[in-house]
């Protein structure tokens, strides 16, 4: 026999995609039933029936599903997750009627959070965010996108992206997030800074894999987002953008002039250009939870999209949307945005990886790492079916298991 690190076996369903997906299909899609997952090495060793597994592969460390459903960790490929203080108090102000324009240039929102970021010390930060990365992952997120972009000046910048590039033992994306312009900034006066400072300091110590630039109305502009990301892409940077959260300014029509890996939010896009969109090879993420925290009853035109674009999910976890449960954001995708079920976990799964450019993550597939998730249910329409609460009956990270649900 073989030695594996792990065994699972009497699994009832596991769900296999071919990436990335627009349309769930027989070609892209498949739900293996009653197989069996040997692991070695912290990757998918192999993958066949119960009985092929068992007696092919020895392991200390054995796995019976008991006929429940397994698929890999879901990615969240969206978060502010690097900052310091609350605003709760914002959410009185929504639910009164003001919205997150006004708080804005009222010197709330971002900017009351770049305030308190700022006087944040490193080891503060580096506490606040152990605690999220924990809840993230023990909820099933086995890779995260952070960005930074409550900083915005250059030592609190690379303070936020030192500490995240800190915590080497999660899978983690770093990226610098052009966010606003600084009160005590022109806006052209502060693009020159990020371009000219910001951006090539990152790059020497390479302490993020993307830039990111905020391009909306009380944010930047489009000649200024331009200018950004052209710069980034001069240095070596992948491309990310939030666009038309706020108002349709343009935003999204950058998409014909940079390799954009994913373009995010999209609230505000007209149902004609995000047809146009869909039809490019960049993920369209969406963020169903910050959509309901904004209060003002925008979503996206996803029939539009809907089985044309490589659609992506994530949290948007920051202080306006402090969600941190891709749990949530899968359930928000059925009930909210009116995905199936195996539409959802394909977002939150393949496709999210593929937004990021980790190719090693996101499938049940031999060779990839075993991020793998055991519910606490029989198959997938149960998954979406029972939700609101937290369904992990097992998971596994990096090929070892951290998390099992005591009977």
């Amino acid at each position: 026999m073989v030695n594996a690190d792990l065994i699972i076996y009497n699994i009832g369903e596991a769900i296999y995609f071919k990436e990335p997906i627009r349309k769930i299909s027989d070609e892209n899609t498949r739900i293996l039933k009653n197989v069996g997952i040997a692991v070695k090495d912290g990757k998918i060793l192999d993958i066949g029936t119960s009985d092929y597994i068992l007696t092919k592969y020895n392991s200390k460390y054995k796995i019976n599903s008991e006929k429940m459903l397994i698929t890999s960790g879901l990615i969240d490929m969206h978060t502010h997750a690097i900052f310091a203080g609350s605003r709760e108090d914002e959410l009185y102000k929504k639910l009164s009627g003001i919205n997150y324009s006004q708080i804005l240039k009222e010197g709330g929102g971002i900017y009351k959070t770049v305030s308190m970021t700022k006087n944040a010390s490193e080891l503060n930060l580096k506490s606040n965010l152990e605690k999220i990365l924990k809840k993230s992952l023990l909820l099933g997120t086995t890779a995260i996108e952070i960005k930074s972009g409550y900083g915005l000046d250059f030592d609190n910048e690379l303070k936020l992206l030192r500490v995240v590039n800190s915590f080497k033992e999660y899978n983690i994306v770093p990226t610098l997030l052009a966010h606003v312009i600084p009160k005590d900034f022109e806006g052209d006066e502060y693009v020159k800074y990020f371009i000219t400072k910001i951006i090539p300091e990152v790059k020497r110590l390479n302490l993020a894999k993307y830039v990111d630039v905020f391009c909306d109305e009380g944010a930047f502009n489009l000649e200024q987002s331009k200018k950004i990301l052209k710069t980034a892409l001069k240095y070596g940077f992948k491309l990310r953008m939030h666009a038309d959260q706020i108002k349709y300014i343009g935003c999204s029509d950058l998409i014909k002039e940079f390799p954009l890996d994913s373009i995010d939010h999209l609230e505000s896009t007209p149902q004609e250009k995000l047809k146009i969109l869909g039809e490019t090879g960049t993920a369209l993420g969406l963020l169903p939870a910050s959509i309901i925290s904004m209060l003002d009853n925008r979503k996206p035109a996803v029939d539009a999209i809907k089985n044309k674009a490589i659609i992506a999910l994530g949290t948007d976890y920051s202080p306006n949307s402090p969600m941190i449960s891709m749990q949530t954001v899968f359930d928000l995708a059925i009930y909210y945005l009116n995905f199936k079920p195996i539409e959802a976990l394909a977002y939150s799964t393949i496709n999210s990886a593929y937004s990021l450019g980790l190719n090693n993550l996101g499938n049940i597939e031999i060779g990839k790492e075993a991020d793998l998730i055991i519910w606490d249910v029989e198959n997938l329409n149960q998954l979406g079916y029972y939700w609101g609460y937290d369904r992990i009956k097992s998971l596994i990270y990096k090929g070892k298991i951290i998390r099992t649900q005591e009977k």
